[in-house]
């Protein structure tokens, strides 16, 4: 029996040359000459499940399968090993193909994957970022990371942080004042749009220094007290400064009244900023804000003089929370 598609080439071409089979184009997935002849099918066809209808096109992006029904009968993606030596378990996409965050996190400090240039914790996904700090930066939203210390004999760039804060914090206390008690400490992940807004303001004042200040307000939630998380309480002075990154005071005000005129003013001095520290709940803990700020080195000079430990910038951009501090005294 004589195939259909030998007579359609020859009818059209007069020769059933192998050639002349590149220009035939039929809208059918397969064609059978008889039960147990071989089948001839259309790159066009559902794949690996109906294999009779066409694929599904969709705005110019052809995809495998012709309906969802067959979707959901397909075998997906090939499944790939956790990246991680002598795991056997899948490999997840979310956890830069390890089975989990504590083998990615695990393979960063066994040397098996590069670390994220801003956690440190997370393996590189996305360039030099994690997918968590890529997200991070693309919405700019800022985020929270509590500084631990570890009594062991290798302290890890976390630790020496919180040690850091914590000895500048209490030799920045005035040793008259009440004694404060250093509790735990936050960092705040800066986004790279505030970042590149900071850097260029102290470009362009090069004969500004940068000075470690406290700043501190009314906080209302119990930051602190469980999760490193940001509230959204309009009252709540602490939170708005850290997630505008002083670019709006609690109750929407945008900007602090003071004898240098409208701006932000924060202390060298954490004893000082505490006089504007209040909690309003249950946590024993109080809060301020370290921060660095750009300044003129004259308003150092006069404040000196004056005998004030006042830091006073006109916005936003001379600037940043860098730590958020819980303390007790």
């Amino acid at each position: 029996m004589a195939s259909p598609i030998h007579d359609v080439v020859a009818s059209n071409w007069g020769s059933s040359n192998q050639p002349a089979l590149n220009f035939l184009r039929l809208n059918l997935c397969e064609v059978r000459s008889q039960p147990n002849a071989a089948v001839v099918k259309s790159p066009n066809c559902c794949v690996k499940i109906c294999e009779e209808k066409q694929k599904f096109v969709d705005e110019g992006l052809t995809h495998s399968y012709c309906s969802r029904s067959c979707a959901r009968r397909g075998e997906g993606p090939s499944l790939i090993c956790c990246e991680l030596d002598g795991c056997r378990a899948t490999g997840k996409s979310a956890f830069a193909n390890f089975c989990s965050k504590i083998y990615a996190e695990e393979a960063v400090r066994l040397g098996q994957a590069k670390s994220c240039i801003k956690c440190g914790l997370q393996p590189r996904m996305l360039g030099r970022l994690c997918i968590l700090c890529n997200y991070r930066f693309k919405t700019g939203r800022p985020e929270l990371r509590e500084l631990n210390a570890h009594d062991s004999p290798t302290l890890e760039d976390s630790d020496l942080r919180k040690l850091a804060v914590k000895a500048q914090f209490l030799s920045r206390w005035a040793a008259l004042e009440e004694p404060a008690y250093f509790e735990k400490a936050y960092e705040v992940e800066i986004p790279r749009d505030v970042r590149i807004g900071y850097d260029r303001y102290r470009s362009n004042n090069p004969n500004f220094e940068e000075v470690r200040s406290f700043y501190s307000s009314q906080c209302i939630c119990d930051l602190g007290l469980y999760d490193p998380r940001l509230c959204s309480f309009e009252s709540c002075g602490i939170c708005c400064v850290a997630k505008s990154f002083f670019k709006s005071f609690d109750f929407g005000e945008p900007f602090n009244k003071g004898r240098y005129g409208n701006g932000i003013y924060s202390y060298l001095s954490p004893a000082l900023a505490d006089m504007f520290a209040t909690s309003c709940t249950s946590s024993p803990y109080r809060v301020m804000v370290a921060c660095d700020a750009i300044v003129d080195p004259k308003q150092r000079i006069s404040n000196q003089v004056a005998g004030r430990k006042s830091v006073f910038v006109p916005g936003a951009d001379a600037i940043i929370p860098v730590f958020i501090i819980m303390y007790t005294h």
